[in-house]
């Protein structure tokens, strides 16, 4: 019988890898493409669009975006330096954008894969503190402050908290020394904004000023002293914020236009020209316009027989005309040259019953103190303020709270500290 081969079909007989000791080799499918990523800022003269064709995006594309993107964030108020990153797939298709206006101000904006868009901004974790800010000053509050790395806003707000009890103009003296207990909020190192000042102290000579932030069950927020005293008096000591005295109240001061020696019987402020000017109390507006040598001039008539009058303005503030009623410290006009003026300044004139009043000197009674019931609510708060603030072991900053984004959003936040 002769030799054959015989064939089944489908039986291999080659010995596999496993069989050989030999782990089997797949080959892995290869990496989708990665997506691209484009960053930039708003430069000056830019607008959101703008900035998005310059990177290089389809014009049908970044109208869509700014379309959809308008509503969580005003394109109107967007600010040079502001940031954006858009991310697109390998083939270009838009997948989100992150545009950033500040720390708490982080907006979103995704296209799904179904075709939704969908505008959010992001909720940020923030850190509350209380912080201590103490100094001495050598020239002036802002340069003691301004040394100590804070901000305007907090110099401001310090300086409105006494603005009854000392005009920063004229009383600091090199020597005085001031502290305080403020809030700070920062989003992980990174500073976003003050809070309440809770604590404020001012000591010049053998005179110690304190306020402390009360705020009442029911009841508006104020500063009080430590015994429960108001310090909101009837007239504010300075109807604006720092500036400098360019002429004080004399009895002869030589005129700068019209010559020779004359009464100035108020006080002159020289400031920027646009100086938003305070109603140094409640009263009624006597007259608002055009008087001669004063310029623009807005005169208020207040209790108690006092009238203020503010002349040489560069306009009046909004709604303000003959027979409204004013509040301590709206604003009422801003400062100008208008008139008999050599410069932007603001006259300031005071009188008492008809008799001319000199306004630092004047004496003005307080609001009404804390009742004995609110003492008790008020001395809750007081007690561990101080006691934190006297605490030298302590360190200068303690946390109090962990918040997010969102707790800072409302009217309580809109002058934007």
């Amino acid at each position: 019988m002769a030799a054959g081969f015989f064939f089944f079909p489908g039986v291999d007989k080659t010995p596999s890898l496993e069989s050989r000791g030999i782990p089997p080799r797949f080959e892995s499918p290869p990496p989708p493409p990665p997506d691209r990523m484009i960053a930039g800022r708003i430069s000056k003269g830019q607008n959101l669009s703008s900035a998005l064709r310059a990177q290089d995006l389809p014009k049908d594309l970044v109208e869509v975006i700014c379309q959809h993107l308008k509503s969580v964030v005003n394109l109107r108020r967007i600010n040079p330096g502001d940031s954006f990153e858009v991310r697109l797939n390998a083939q270009g298709r838009f997948l989100d954008l992150t545009y950033t206006a500040g720390p708490l101000e982080i907006y979103q904006l995704s296209l799904t894969p179904g075709g939704e868009w969908i505008a959010t901004k992001k909720e940020v974790p923030v850190d509350q503190y209380w912080d201590r800010v103490s100094g001495e000053i050598s020239f002036s509050l802002f340069e003691a402050m301004d040394q100590l790395g804070e901000k305007d806003s907090l110099i401001m707000d310090f300086a409105d908290i006494f603005a009854w009890e000392i005009d920063f103009h004229v009383d600091p003296q090199p020597g005085d020394r001031f502290r305080m207990v403020v809030e700070k909020y920062f989003s992980g190192d990174v500073f976003v904004r003050y809070g309440r000042i809770l604590y404020a102290e001012y000591q010049r000579d053998a005179r110690t000023h304190q306020a402390v932030y009360f705020e009442g069950h029911g009841k508006r927020g104020d500063y009080f002293t430590p015994r429960g005293e108001s310090l909101r008096k009837a007239l504010l000591r300075s109807p604006l914020k720092f500036t400098r005295i360019s002429s004080g109240y004399s009895r002869s001061r030589r005129h700068p236009i019209l010559g020779g020696y004359r009464p100035h019987l108020g006080v002159d402020y020289a400031a920027p020209q646009g100086t938003p000017v305070w109603a140094v109390a409640d009263g009624t507006v006597v007259s608002c316009g055009w008087n001669g040598g004063y310029g623009k001039q807005v005169v208020i008539r207040h209790p108690k027989g006092y009238q203020s009058m503010y002349g040489h303005l560069n306009g009046y503030g909004a709604g303000i005309s003959k027979g409204k009623t004013v509040h301590q410290k709206q604003i009422i006009g801003y400062v100008g040259s208008t008139g008999l003026s050599t410069g932007a300044h603001l006259d300031f004139r005071l009188l008492q019953n008809g008799v001319h009043r000199n306004p630092l000197r004047e004496i003005s009674p307080r609001a009404p103190a804390l009742t004995q019931d609110q003492m008790a609510e008020f001395q809750k708060v007081l007690d561990p303020l101080l006691g934190w603030a006297d605490d030298s072991s302590a360190p200068p900053r303690k946390k109090v709270a962990s918040l997010t984004s969102r707790d800072l959003e409302g009217p309580k936040w809109e002058k934007g500290r």
